[in-house]
């Protein structure tokens, strides 16, 4: 009861506390003259303090209140609580820069004091991202070099009895984070710069430790950190492209100084003038944008962007982390060029291929290169880097010839499916066109005999496998000769039925869950496409023989006909009927395809885009129809009121529009290689030839 009475009590304290009434809470405090008495103020789950309590609620006027009429030392102030979590540290999470000051002049041990995880006040500082909090805290231990490792680390405790009293003092064995990590793994890069170039803290927190990343690996598996993996539609592209991160007086004075080197050539200089003139447009464009709230959203993330990739040149250029003494002995799974690859951060493979070529032909311990892993996550871009890269054009095809330790070839690793994340595409149909086509692309970089070798060739086959696995058995178990497996059910043993496919029937075998799902949408997708193809026809037939306005009786020419109206209304139901008996044919020549793996390729989606293509149109031209019959029937004169009525007209044929983008895009991409197909197959240059003779004859 007692327990309850004085919680009871706290509640008007807890929401002065709440309010921000200062004289209240402080006058509570003071009255309270045991540190008993002012633990127990207002009873918390977590054992925290009035003090932490004002300050993780941002009261800074009450904390700073509360530890003025503190003694110096007071135990009030250096109090932990369930966390281990000191004033100090609620302070250098939030942004009460004036707290920390004063904590910091009423009691210095508290800069010293760690939490449960091993955390000193400047990694909290560091781990909530603040910068104003963290530089007034390193500015303290500026002084105190030989004493600043524990401050950089969040570290596992000790379980020696021997060292319990010191169970968070700093040993290497022990790091589970660093400041560096923590600004990283927090996503707060401004700061993380601030870091890692200082160099008192950059010679310690940029070395590699025992089962910690180094800050590029960690990074390096970020992939929203960066513009490459931001995924985002048309118009929050161009919003965020005209976003302005750089200060514009300092971008116009380099613009400025570059344009006064005498040594630039005329090709530099209108390229310079070309990004003169985007850049005017895009700062013109973001005055206006910048004041809608929702842009401030996309500016932030910009910069979180750039910022993210200064970081990464800054710790591309210092860490060693990942250096070997041959390309041939690297045996690490996962330097940053790997891991960036793996996660499509195509800015950090950028930058490492730039600074260090060398690495292009490094491998893991999988002897998978740059190329195996690009194809094998599908980075399209990355494999586009890694072949630009390669300027002489004879490293790529030895990248693309070498197999991994288990024989595959880099055909084989377009068709894995284990990092398979559903592609760019909608629709299982299109995803399969998609994954069909990047295993055309990466066909045309190896010899014409890689699609007819399987992977046991490379390597061991079968019986050779069977056979060193059989004598292992029978090494190991030479003992237990009743428990040696027979050489019939060595199958067990781990033998991979991919090793006797060709990449083809890899390919087949790993794509063909996708491809029953590809069959089952493009059948359910042509159906009902069909049906509505068959209705516009229907209605279109219909309207073609009752005519606005009727006919007339004695020679059966429409009344109407001398109505410009007419004649748009004749030819749109004509088109209507056309293109919707365009778009029924070509989904019933999809209903009626054998749905093979390679007609998703080419055949299938090409009748897909001509049919919807098709069937857009013929929306289209019914809505216009209609309105054309809406002006023949209802005398209109008003200019206003016939807008409108198209407007109306054209609304389903918007909202269609809409609803269907993302497959429009992907029918531009389909339709932009079927171009590509036709150009091959005809003779352009002999038809260029003759457009310009034909062209010079006319103009002489």
């Amino acid at each position: 009861m007692e327990e309850i009475r004085t919680s009871e009590q706290s509640k008007p304290l807890y929401q002065s506390l709440r309010d921000g009434d200062v004289l209240e809470v402080v006058k509570a405090y003071a009255k309270a003259t045991t540190l008993d008495a002012r633990l127990k103020l207002i009873p918390t789950v977590h054992d925290d303090t009035i003090l932490h309590m004002a300050i993780y609620m941002e009261q800074e006027s009450i904390a700073i209140g509360i530890i003025e009429i503190s003694r110096h030392n007071d135990e009030l102030i250096t109090q932990q609580n369930e966390f281990g979590n000191t004033a100090l540290h609620e302070a250098a999470a939030t942004d009460c820069v004036r707290v920390v000051e004063k904590l910091l002049e009423k009691a210095p041990a508290l800069l010293s004091i760690p939490n449960e995880n091993g955390e000193m006040p400047l990694y909290t500082a560091a781990h909530f991202g603040q910068k104003k909090n963290f530089i007034l805290l390193a500015e303290k231990l500026k002084n105190d070099q030989h004493a600043l490792h524990p401050h950089l680390f969040s570290l596992y405790p000790s379980n020696d009895p021997v060292t319990k009293s010191g169970k968070y003092s700093y040993d290497p064995e022990r790091i589970r984070s660093t400041i560096l990590h923590a600004a990283i793994h927090a996503e707060f890069f401004e700061l993380a710069l601030l870091i890692a170039r200082k160099p008192e803290y950059a010679k310690i927190v940029l070395l590699k430790y025992k089962n910690l990343k180094t800050p590029l690996q960690l990074l390096s598996s970020n992939s929203s950190a960066f513009k490459s993996g931001m995924k985002c539609r048309l118009i929050k592209r161009f919003i965020y492209n005209c976003a302005q991160y750089e200060d514009a007086k300092e971008e116009d004075a380099h613009e400025q100084n570059s344009s006064d080197d005498s040594h630039v050539q005329s090709s530099s200089r209108a390229t310079l003038f070309l990004r003169r003139i985007m850049s005017s447009v895009n700062r013109s464009v973001w005055i206006v944008l910048r004041e809608w709230p929702t842009m401030k959203k996309i500016h932030d993330e910009r910069k979180r962007h750039e910022l993210a990739l200064e970081l990464a040149k800054f710790l591309i250029a210092e860490d060693f982390s990942w250096h070997i003494k041959a390309p041939s002995q690297s045996e690490t799974p996962d330097i940053p060029l790997f891991i960036a690859t793996s996660n499509g951060i195509l800015e950090i493979v950028e930058e490492t291929l730039r600074v260090y070529p060398l690495s292009l032909e490094y491998t893991n311990k999988e002897k998978q290169n740059i190329l195996h892993l690009a194809i094998m996550h599908r980075q399209p871009d990355i494999f586009d880097v890694t072949k630009r890269f390669d300027v002489t054009k004879r490293l790529m095809p030895r990248l693309a010839r070498q197999t991994d330790k288990n024989g595959f070839t880099i055909l084989h690793h377009a068709g894995n499916m284990n990092f398979y994340k559903g592609g760019t595409q909608p629709g299982p149909a299109l995803q399969l066109q998609e994954e069909l086509e990047w295993y055309e692309k990466v066909e045309k970089l190896v010899p014409r005999y890689y699609a007819r070798n399987t992977a046991a060739e490379q390597k061991e086959t079968r019986e050779e496998f069977y056979s060193r696995k059989y004598t292992e058995t029978v090494k190991e178990l030479s003992q237990n000769a009743d428990k040696i497996i027979p050489p019939k059910s060595v199958n067990k043993l781990g033998w991979d039925e991919s090793k006797e496919e060709t990449p083809r029937q890899y390919f087949a075998r790993t794509h063909g869950e996708l491809l029953e799902e590809a069959q089952e949408w493009l059948e359910r997708t042509s159906n009902s496409c069909s049906l509505v193809a068959g209705l516009i026809a229907s209605v279109a037939f219909a309207a073609a023989f009752t005519i606005p306005g009727g006919s007339n009786g004695r020679n059966g020419q429409p009344i109407l006909i001398n109505s410009p109206f007419f004649l748009v209304f004749i030819i749109t139901d004509a088109l209507s009927i056309a293109s919707s008996l365009t778009s029924l044919a070509m989904f019933l020549s999809i209903l009626s395809s054998p749905y093979e793996l390679d007609d998703f390729l080419r055949s299938l989606p090409r009748k897909l885009i001509l049919g919807f293509t098709s069937l857009f149109f013929s929306v289209a031209v019914t809505s216009l129809a209609f309105a054309s019959t809406m002006m023949l029937t209802i005398p209109i004169k008003k200019r206003l009121t016939t807008t409108l009525i198209y407007c109306v007209a054209f609304l389903p044929v918007t909202m269609f529009a809409l609803l269907q983008y993302p497959l429009c895009e992907a029918f531009e991409r389909s339709f932009r290689s079927s171009v590509k197909v036709v150009k091959r197959i005809l003779p352009w240059p002999l038809i260029e030839t003759a457009c310009s003779k034909a062209t010079k004859a006319h103009s002489s």
